[in-house]
């Protein structure tokens, strides 16, 4: 049961530090409250009040009501302000158990008057599953699930580039489906972490954009995922009633720690690995040199980009404080007619790398240009030939205007197409929103506003190294995606202290 009254408001917790930190600070120097100046700021900027419109409903109707809820999320959050820098390291256990009892400073800067009064450790838990809305089951300690759940590691070609040389999922679903839902207005997955992106967005992006660190009118955001391992095996663990004489042993069900995970290949470390897949919408402030996750999603690691995008979208356009981008810059991965089509019909400016190991790639080589109404043109500047639809490509085919005796001679006839048939472009139905996007490829407006992608890679950095979420001992999406909401706050408390002292 969650009863407001017994919410700590921000007010009451301004309050209490104020007043108990000032009388700490200035009488008992040996409790290092000004140690914590950096972080108490932090945490005096995060109002935690907007919550009790949205929090309500993922309690109970009855029962004990709960206590110290303020306090628990600031405790976490204050927690991973401070990773590495107490004894606690990344450990919660820790934190709570040792740390915190220890040290009235930072009792006091979670919210709690004496040490007295510091919740539980169960609390801690109770609080981060309360959240997670897809099925608990599945986590359980009793839990089996049938051997050889994961397979083995997907046995394919990697190419040239470090890249898998086709998408890692073989679901059925396509991104033409996926847009296709999108644009009548249907979920197109059932969003487990629905909760924790209405939370992220209510404490972390909406202050940011009242703050003025990015701008809802002129907001370019990028795209891109990357790979999280997990700390658990693959395989599994039989259950301790089960002996190495058990006749069934290689048939029975086993218990795994983290059952979402999957195989998937990190193209920067060039290896496979075992876990999940981070995918982040993410802006960027050029003034103050700054990068913000707008949207954080854990996905399957066998899931190809280029549907983690529309998934993404789809959550942000829910669950994103009603923002919409003006600009999306898009790695190749995400080189599909259907996020043209969809990205059109939002009105957004699509900025997205040519993929050139696509077979619909081809007219999108160097030497091939287009004029004005789409239709390509040839290395000798003009205009190749149509030649019907290929009903299995989705695409309409052009032929070299030589060998189709439309012209009599060409500079580059040995060249180009040295073949009889001539050379050969399949471009896709609807490709001109590919080829001929909004904003020109070869302007310098292109170029300017394609460099902000960056932006995921360095909050990718932030994440996974300046906050140590691939070193947490932590196994199951539901407690990576509470994590990755925490981390993502943090980053945007940082964000706004380094506003705050310029």
């Amino acid at each position: 049961m969650f009863k407001p009254e017994l919410w700590q408001s921000h007010d009451e917790y301004r309050t209490l530090v104020t007043t108990v930190g000032r009388r700490l600070s200035r009488n008992n120097p040996k409790y290092s409250f000004d140690l914590y100046k950096e972080e108490q700021d932090k945490l005096l900027n995060l109002d935690l009040d907007p919550l009790l419109d949205l929090i309500p409903a993922y309690y109970s109707d009855g029962g004990r009501p709960a206590q110290h809820q303020a306090q628990l999320l600031r405790s976490l959050v204050l927690f991973v302000l401070l990773f590495n820098k107490t004894k606690a390291g990344t450990s919660l256990t820790s934190w709570v158990r040792e740390v915190l009892p220890a040290s009235i400073s930072l009792t006091v800067l979670i919210g709690c008057p004496s040490t007295d009064e510091l919740p539980p450790l169960g609390s801690y838990y109770d609080l981060m599953d309360r959240f997670w809305q897809g099925d608990r089951h599945v986590y359980s300690r009793s839990s089996l699930l049938p051997a050889g759940r994961n397979g083995k590691k997907p046995q394919k070609v990697i190419g040239s580039d470090g890249k898998l040389s086709e998408p890692q999922d073989t679901a059925s679903t396509t991104t033409k489906d996926i847009v296709a839902d999108i644009m009548d207005g249907k979920p197109v997955s059932d969003n487990t972490q629905e909760a924790l992106q209405k939370i992220f967005s209510i404490l972390a992006v909406l202050p940011s954009l009242q703050a003025g660190l990015f701008d809802a009118a002129d907001l370019t955001v990028s795209g891109d995922g990357t790979a999280v391992a997990s700390h658990s095996s693959p395989y599994g663990r039989h259950l301790s009633s089960c002996g190495r004489s058990c006749p069934f042993r290689s048939t029975c069900g086993r218990h795994y720690s983290d059952p979402d995970a999957g195989w998937g290949w990190d193209s920067d470390n060039e290896t496979w690995f075992f876990g999940h897949t981070l995918y982040m919408l993410c802006c960027r402030n050029a003034k103050l040199k700054v990068e913000l996750p707008l949207l954080m999603n854990f996905t399957g690691a066998r899931r190809h980009d280029s549907k983690n995008f529309l998934y993404a979208i789809d959550s942000f356009g829910r669950n994103g404080c009603g923002l919409s981008p003006k600009n999306i810059c898009l790695d190749s991965a995400h080189d599909n007619i259907p996020t043209y089509i969809l990205l059109e019909h939002w009105g957004i400016n699509a900025l997205i790398d040519i993929n050139g190991r696509s077979k619909s790639s081809v007219g999108a080589t160097d030497d091939i240009t287009f004029n004005k109404n789409g239709h390509p043109l040839c290395r000798a500047g003009h205009e190749m030939c149509s030649w019907g639809s290929d009903p299995i490509k989705d695409a309409h085919k052009y032929r070299c205007p030589l060998r189709c005796g439309r012209i009599g001679k060409c500079p580059y006839e040995t060249e180009c197409s040295p073949g009889r048939y001539g050379r050969t472009v399949y471009i896709k139905n609807n490709g001109s929103l590919r080829f001929q996007p909004r904003i020109p490829r070869d302007s310098q407006q292109y170029k300017d506003i394609y460099s902000e992608r960056t932006a995921c890679e360095r909050v990718n950095n932030r994440v996974l190294n300046d906050y140590c979420l691939q070193h947490l001992k932590i196994r199951g999406r539901d407690h990576f995606s509470l994590w990755g909401m925490l981390i993502g706050i943090c980053i945007h408390l940082d964000a706004r202290y380094k506003a705050a002292q310029q």
